[in-house]
């Protein structure tokens, strides 16, 4: 067995082991659970929601999108994430923590009584996240397959059976600590890995300027129209303080401050991860593998032709880490919008074994439907799922901030913004229409803002008991 393969058995097993270790307390409590008990502090959290959004597509996927679309684009998303994070922190963090709710679903359903936020908010999470978890699965397989000589589709088999076990078995509280390692990992691997090509290739601005000269699309602005530009940076920014593994986390902090400092430290960190990679890996690999068919791979490329097996073994685990830290918590957000947001008071009638058994099979039945689709996977990584999260920030992001510093925000005007930003979206993303891609979110989000605006001064005010405790989220 090869160094490579030991070193990712050893990881795989720890994230198992751990798995293991926090099943009991997950089983004791819904709020153990899905929030961890509420008692995550910052460090830990702030390393969690990190890794939670480092995904696969953060290693692999954002060196493809670089590698293929240009660093401009790239870039451009990585800012709006990077713009999220605060948006997030100021304006939902505190409010939102201080509801201490389980789940996006229960604020928007309180907000906005019916059955559009009851039904159609947990089902565009369900939907999102499952194409969010192909993707994911993608990496896992081709980072085995290029780095180990797995066959593709035993790769993508292995790691689903194993981030599944983790997540049905222990949920927020195993997904919480194996993402802290994760995201340690991932920080270590990949600094480590620009460090170590700024040794042999030199200063990151003169490899840079050598790698646009051979290949100059990957520093033009020019190849991508500017309302796709405008339209990914609008996606991810409006996408960060909205999205349920990131929403879930903050209802994981031990109070509102702590939510609040957690999201930006993560975002400092996130900031080094995407830079190191984008700015220092990328312009080597363009150099060393130029002409790559699936640009998704130059990260594995780099890795396979520069480095020991030992290292190779550590960046396969960095990789897995970014898979399976985001797709733990995927897999969580989509459980829980299952068992507690669609079938919750269902399951309150039969009892608390049902919902136990229930709780630990939809992680499976999630995890196995994607890890199907994935044996077809996407070309590229980071717009195949970008695509899919468009429809919660087109969705979600309007009528959470409304509702959470709105006033006059009532059900008509919260339920028509859900709505018609997920109806503009859809329509515009799968209707063939002739405009530039990731642009659809822009009308989105326009037409589910004039639907807040036009319902709620339609519609009744809100109920006394809502507008009442809004109030009380913002105290002091």
């Amino acid at each position: 067995m090869s160094v490579e393969a030991i070193l990712v058995g050893v990881y795989l097993a720890s994230c198992t082991g751990i798995g293991v270790y926090f099943a009991r307390r997950g089983a004791d409590s819904e709020s153990e659970y899905w929030v961890a008990g509420r008692s995550i502090g910052v460090a830990a959290n702030a390393m969690a929601i990190m890794a939670s959004l480092a995904s696969g597509g953060s290693i692999i996927g954002v060196m493809g999108l670089a590698y293929k679309s240009g660093i401009p684009f790239t870039l451009a998303l990585f800012a709006g994430a990077i713009l999220g994070f605060p948006l997030a922190a100021v304006l939902v963090a505190a409010p939102l923590r201080r509801f201490e709710s389980i789940t996006i679903s229960d604020f928007l359903t309180f907000r906005y009584p019916g059955a559009v936020a009851r039904w159609c908010v947990p089902l565009f999470i369900l939907f999102s996240f499952t194409v969010y978890i192909v993707a994911q699965m993608k990496a896992a397989g081709i980072t085995a397959q290029v780095l180990l000589g797995m066959e593709y589709k035993t790769a993508v088999t292995a790691s689903t059976l194993v981030f599944v076990a983790y997540v049905s078995l222990g949920g927020m509280l195993a997904v919480t600590w194996t993402d802290v390692v994760q995201g340690t990992l991932m920080l270590l691997v990949v600094l480590g890995t620009a460090a170590a090509l700024t040794y042999d290739q030199g200063a990151p601005l003169a490899v840079l300027d050598r790698a646009t000269e051979a290949a100059p699309k990957l520093g033009e602005m020019t190849q991508t129209p500017i309302a796709s530009l405008l339209g990914i940076f609008t996606l991810w920014a409006a996408a960060i303080p909205v999205i349920p593994h990131i929403v879930m986390r903050v209802f994981t902090a031990k109070d509102a401050e702590g939510a609040r400092v957690s999201l930006n430290l993560a975002m400092i960190l996130y900031s080094i991860l995407i830079l190191a990679a984008v700015l220092i890996i990328v312009p080597v690999g363009i150099l060393l593998h130029p002409g790559l068919q699936d640009a998704d791979q130059v990260f594995l490329k780099v890795m396979q032709g520069q480095f020991p097996p030992f290292v190779r073994g550590l960046g396969i685990a960095a990789v897995l880490a970014a898979v399976m830290s985001t797709t733990d918590a995927l897999l969580l957000a989509c459980s829980a919008a299952v068992t507690h947001d669609l079938l919750g008071p269902f399951l309150a009638r039969k009892g608390e074994r049902v919902r136990r058994l229930t709780t630990a099979a939809v992680p499976w039945a999630i995890g196995l439907f994607a890890m199907a689709c994935a044996y077809h996977p996407p070309k590229l990584i980071t717009t195949f799922y970008s695509s899919a999260i468009g429809l919660l920030s087109a969705s979600l992001f309007v009528p959470l901030l409304a509702g959470l510093w709105w006033k006059k925000a009532n059900r008509i005007g919260g339920s028509a913004s859900i709505l018609v930003g997920a109806v503009v979206y859809l329509a515009l993303e799968l209707g063939g229409f002739a405009i530039p891609k990731f642009s659809p979110v822009l009308f989105a989000l326009a037409a589910s803002a004039g639907a807040m605006a036009l319902g709620s001064a339609l519609g009744k005010p809100p109920a006394p008991e809502i507008s009442l405790r809004i109030e009380r989220l913002h105290a002091n």
